[in-house]
């Protein structure tokens, strides 16, 4: 189940790269995939008893890694990190946090805001 629907991800977040045929799968990985990154606390402590704030960040968070493995997601799993030709050198190296999930800064940066990914907890 996904913290975010397709009226959030079109109206409030603006998003207009996944397809409406896709948009709940999407949205409900992206939303496995940030309980991993979270250590699961989401999951734990219920995400309706989290502050206003971490709801906001969480759901902006869901949307950017919905987008940004719509986008990158045949490379996130290729073993190269690297390619170079001649003098044209591309290099792709996302973030990879808790369960080893790979994605954006952005999504990294939004969680870190609400605490729920820090080990120490």
């Amino acid at each position: 189940m996904s913290y975010v629907d397709e009226d959030y991800y079109k109206n409030e977040y603006g998003g207009n790269i996944i397809s409406d045929k896709e948009i709940k799968q999407k949205l409900n990985k992206a939303s496995d995939q940030i309980d991993s990154l979270t250590y699961n606390r989401i999951v734990a402590i219920g995400f309706d008893n989290l502050t206003e704030f971490q709801n906001d960040k969480i759901k902006k968070a869901i949307c950017y890694h919905a987008d940004f493995v719509a986008q990158y997601g045949e490379y996130l799993d290729t073993p190269l990190s690297g390619y170079s030709a001649g003098d044209i050198s591309l290099s792709f190296t996302p973030q990879q946090g808790g369960g080893n999930v790979k994605t954006s800064d952005e999504v990294t940066n939004l969680l870190r805001s609400t605490g729920l990914t820090s080990r120490r907890l």
